[in-house]
Formats: structure tokens, C-alpha cells, sequence
């Protein structure tokens, strides 16, 4: 006799353990077929066999715990550095030779010496086209030679930008300007700093 209450007993524990990790459910009765295993394994002289034990649900992982690490604050804030638009540094100076513009007179006074130094070569029609060859050849050297004398020489500026961007100025005169030079550029002009 009593082998048959621990035999209940071990059976309404383990039922009650099964309901226990079933899934929450609203409450009903324990189904036929149960209250049926539970009757016959209570009257029974035999011990039933043990039910099967519920699958083990994996437990959860536990997030890891993020941490931050405290980082000092300075002990005071540090300005911000306001951009200047209009100021930079000069990265470059090169020498431009510009080409000066021909009035003609080049041209005519060396068409005049060209005919003239032709003229002297050759006797007959030779001579002729002697001639219009040196006129053509005087004015075009004429030419030539009136605009190298009037040419100008002027400095183009490299300019890296505070902001970021860079200028190319072209000045006629560097006026002590030179690479690593801070300035400050206004339109065209450029004023060291």
C-alpha cells in the first residue's frame, strides 16, 4: 500500500511539473488521456515507467553588458578656429613674360630694311623677288622685335586658401612675396599679413 502512494504521489509531482514548464495556457482542465495515465499508474502494484522529461529549452544568453569608458573632460573648451575667407598662403611665384601689341612701325621699318637687303642681291627678276622676299621677311621680323621690346613681365601668384580652396593671381610686381608667405587677398590685390 504504500508503494502505491508514492506511485501517485511521484505521478501528480510529475504532472504538476509538466504543467508547470508547459506554455502558459488560460487555465483548463487536464486532458482525458492524462487524468487516465495518472489513475492507472496510481493503481497499478507495478512503478510505471518514468514519462519522458521535457526538452530542455536553451536558456538566453544574456546580453553583454556594454560599458563606456569615462573620458575626462578638458578643463576648459577649446575655441573653436574661425576660417578666414580671404586669407591664405602663398604656395608659388612665377615669372609670366606677356608679348607687348605692334603698332606696325616694326613692321614697316622692317619691311623697308628686308627690301632694301634684298634688293641688293641678284640682278633681273631674281632681284625683284629678292626684294618682296626681304620686305615680307623685314615685317615680320619687324614685327616680331617691336613686341618682345614692349613686353611686360608679371608674377603669377599661387594662393592656398583657408578655406580650402586656392587662387591664382596674376600681379606686376611680387613685391617681397614669397612661398610660405601669409597673406590676405582682396579681389586681385594681395597685402602680407
Amino acid at each position: 500500500m504504500n508503494d502505491r502512494i508514492r506511485l501517485s504521489l511521484f505521478a501528480a509531482l510529475t504532472a504538476l511539473a509538466l504543467s508547470a514548464c508547459a506554455p502558459d495556457t488560460p487555465d483548463s482542465p487536464p486532458s482525458p488521456q492524462a487524468e487516465a495515465e495518472t489513475t492507472e499508474a496510481a493503481q497499478s502494484d507495478t512503478p510505471a515507467t518514468e514519462p519522458a522529461a521535457p526538452a530542455a529549452t536553451p536558456a538566453p544568453t544574456p546580453k553583454p553588458a556594454t560599458t563606456t569608458a569615462a573620458r575626462p573632460r578638458p578643463a576648459t573648451p577649446q575655441p573653436t578656429p574661425s576660417t578666414c575667407y580671404d586669407c591664405g598662403t602663398v604656395t608659388s611665384v612665377t615669372q609670366v613674360q606677356q608679348k607687348g601689341e605692334g603698332s606696325g612701325a616694326g613692321a614697316v621699318a622692317g619691311a623697308v630694311a628686308g627690301g632694301v637687303a634684298g634688293h641688293q642681291v641678284g640682278g633681273g627678276r631674281g632681284k625683284d623677288l629678292a626684294t618682296v622676299a626681304g620686305a615680307i621677311l623685314g615685317a615680320m621680323a619687324g614685327h616680331e622685335i617691336e613686341q618682345r621690346a614692349r613686353s611686360t613681365t608679371s608674377y603669377d601668384i599661387g594662393i592656398a586658401m583657408e578655406d580650402g580652396s586656392s587662387r591664382l593671381i596674376n600681379v606686376p610686381d611680387p613685391a617681397g612675396l614669397t612661398v610660405g608667405t601669409r597673406v590676405r587677398v582682396d579681389g586681385n590685390s594681395i597685402y602680407p599679413r
